[in-house]
């Protein structure tokens, strides 16, 4: 039964390699950028649906990834999955504010950011859960963590109930509020990412897709922040700074769904491990 589980996991793998990640990726950004004079996916809102598949493709990871058989190892790599499903669903709340109920205000941007900010925070908890065992430590970081988690969360609904909370326009002191933020809940996230490869070595390649995948996130988000001042003062289409956007969005997750392809050997070595155990019982 396990290594059909494997056997699963290893062709859902072998089908979106880092290879085909990239094809899908270039490809998506060519029909993006050059169908109907570059704007047809954005009229159309196709840009937002695009998500959708990369959505389905966290799901399948979500379902479908690998277990290390290490309790405490596995509580950070479960964050890592909750990251997973907050940074995609910022896009279905994104996709339902402009398409359904055609808002394009800053506050739909702002809370795009503010989930973008959550997925960090929950690697970072996630990390924290594994670094508070192996220092022998207290909960507190892991308690700030989520009460910022939480007031971000109360925030998002607070833009959501009275969009006019929030301004991104150049002259408002808010972007810089946001840039700062992310630039710090960003670098934090990475510095556990770092922390978790240097004691964990077995799960390097996974961290490092993760602090890829973070860099692209802030990159993602940078865009939204400065959605107003790239329009306004660098004369950017709204709707190109919409799609550097999303092709980092894109790429984001693909990079969180190759970092679970990096554990296929991870999985199997604790596997055989837990047999030999069992054996000397």
């Amino acid at each position: 039964m396990t290594t059909q589980i494997f056997n699963g996991k290893a062709i859902l793998d072998k089908i979106f390699n880092p290879y085909s990640l990239a094809i899908i990726n270039v490809i998506i950004i060519l029909m993006v950028e050059f169908a109907g004079g570059g704007r047809l996916f954005f009229n159309l809102g196709l840009i937002h649906l695009i998500a959708v598949l990369f959505i389905i493709l966290a799901v399948a990871r979500i379902f479908v990834h690998y277990y290390t058989f290490d309790p405490i190892l596995e509580k950070f790599l479960y964050a890592s999955l909750v990251a997973f499903i907050v940074f995609t669903v910022s896009h279905i709340v994104e996709f339902t504010s402009m398409m359904v109920f055609k808002i394009y205000r800053d506050a739909t941007f702002a809370n795009v950011v503010n989930f973008y900010l959550i997925s960090i925070l929950t690697l970072a908890i996630g990390a924290e859960l594994f670094l508070k065992v192996y220092h022998g430590r207290t909960s507190r970081l892991i308690m700030l963590l989520s009460g910022i988690i939480a007031a971000i969360l109360i925030l998002i609904a607070a833009f959501l109930i009275n969009p006019e909370l929030i301004s991104l326009e150049p002259d408002s002191w808010m972007p810089f509020a946001y840039v700062l933020a992310l630039f710090g809940v960003g670098f934090y996230g990475i510095f556990k990412m770092l922390q978790i490869r240097k004691l964990v070595p077995i799960a390097v390649g996974f961290v490092n897709y993760l602090v890829a995948a973070i860099a692209l996130i802030m990159l993602a988000a940078l865009f939204g922040i400065f959605y107003e001042f790239l329009e306004e003062y660098l004369g950017i289409a709204g709707y190109q700074i919409i799609y550097f956007s999303h092709f980092a969005f894109y790429a984001a997750l693909s990079l969180m769904f190759l970092a679970y392809a990096k554990l296929s050997y991870l999985g199997e070595f604790y596997e055989e491990i837990k047999k030999i155990v069992q054996i000397g019982r």
